[in-house]
């Protein structure tokens, strides 16, 4: 698996690179599977990644109402 910094895989997947602090936090809250590591400082991730967003974990209830809301497509009910 060949690794490509982070801003040129945004660009190739996205067509734009979103800021460094945006793609970091991609990264560490594992947005993007396989999950990035940092070479040197530097984000990097194979090529192929892919973008996932925010996944739900059955192990943790969601307790934050505005995290509800968003896993909740927007809608102010709680989430469960």
């Amino acid at each position: 698996m060949r690794h490509i910094p982070l801003k040129d895989w945004a660009i190739e997947h996205f067509g734009f690179a979103p800021s460094a602090a945006t793609l970091s936090t991609y990264a560490k809250t594992k947005q993007i599977s396989p999950t990035p590591v940092k070479f040197g400082g530097k984000w990097m991730c194979v090529e192929d990644a892919k973008f996932i967003g925010l996944v739900k974990s059955n192990h943790e209830p969601i307790t934050d109402p505005l995290v509800a809301r968003i896993f909740n497509d927007g809608c102010a009910s709680t989430f469960s």
